[in-house]
């Protein structure tokens, strides 16, 4: 996601594995969809306690990019960014703007994946063409 909301890689799992598994992938699809100098402009990686996982924090770190996951542990200080909320909205509108403008990809009666994914690639257009056009 962009700061604007909008889909900038999009990977897709099955429904028994969780997000965070691909999460490396997705990253990794950013450098086939941005270019170098877009790709050392990301500085932090935003994600909820689902994705606190050392894989993950390690991963960030070796691309010196700064993790704001917060710690699944209460009792592990925190380090992440005061304005986290704030900045999680983004990527809760943009699941919002999925779910209610684009039916079709709100849930996936599609066997093939290609065609989910196709789905969801014309709903980000549109989603980039409602935005900056």
């Amino acid at each position: 996601m962009d700061s604007n909301g909008l889909p900038v890689s999009i990977v897709l799992s099955s429904a028994n594995e969780h997000d965070s598994s691909r999460f490396i992938d997705v990253m990794k699809n950013l450098d086939r969809c941005l270019d170098d100098d877009s790709i050392e402009q990301i500085v932090s990686a935003y994600a909820d306690k689902g994705y606190d996982a050392k894989y993950i924090r390690e991963y960030l770190k070796s691309r010196n990019i700064k993790d704001c996951i917060p710690y699944r542990n209460f009792k592990t200080r925190s380090k992440t960014n005061k304005n986290y909320n704030k900045t999680r909205y983004v990527v809760e509108r943009f699941f919002a703007w999925l779910k209610c403008g684009f039916h079709r990809t709100r849930i996936r009666y599609e066997r093939l994946a290609e065609n989910y994914l196709a789905f969801l690639n014309i709903a980000s257009i549109m989603m980039y063409w409602r935005v900056l056009g």
